[in-house]
């Protein structure tokens, strides 16, 4: 109870006087390039853009799925990270894009749209496939001997926990 009531002292204030500035709004989900796909690609850097919103900036600037970004104003797009970023930081404005289209470098140009910056935002990337498995396959051994001996000691736990029921049995 008092860790609630101290999460709701800290988080109340925070969203009742929380500055509401306006961030800049592109309209794309996008999705992080795999090796494979920077190779089938022949690109360097970018994201793919998964799906463009209806009437949204991305979509008056001619952006498509399927499209690459690779640069915002002339600074590299590596990450959607960076992407969320620079369009963060320029609501209401024109950038310039430049994207790869079906092997073809185009710049386009967007104006940005604005909305209301969220008052609390957690967020929270996660590793991708290839990711999860290089780090499953790493430790698999280690995991291994770690079950075994965790075995071993609920073993133990059992024997002795039908050893203090037969003494409180008694």
């Amino acid at each position: 109870m008092k860790k609630i009531l101290l999460l709701a002292a800290i988080a109340i204030p925070l969203l009742v006087f929380a500055e509401e500035k306006a961030i800049g709004y592109l309209g794309v989900t996008t999705e992080a390039l795999s090796q494979a796909m920077i190779t089938a690609l022949d690109v360097e850097h970018g994201v793919l853009i998964k799906e463009v919103v209806e009437k949204s900036p991305a979509e008056k600037a001619g952006l498509e799925k399927g499209d690459v970004i690779l640069e915002v104003d002339g600074e590299k797009i590596v990450e959607y990270a960076t992407l969320k970023g620079l369009v963060a930081a320029k609501p209401d404005e024109k950038i310039k894009i430049l994207i790869n289209r079906s092997g073809k470098e185009y710049t386009k140009e967007a104006k940005l749209g604005a909305r209301a910056k969220p008052k609390f935002n957690i967020q929270m990337e996660l590793p991708d496939f290839e990711e999860i498995k290089k780090l499953m396959s790493q430790g698999t051994e280690e995991l291994k001997q770690e079950l075994e001996h965790l075995k071993e000691e609920l073993e133990i736990l059992k024997k002795e926990l039908e050893e203090l029921k037969k003494q409180i049995n008694k």
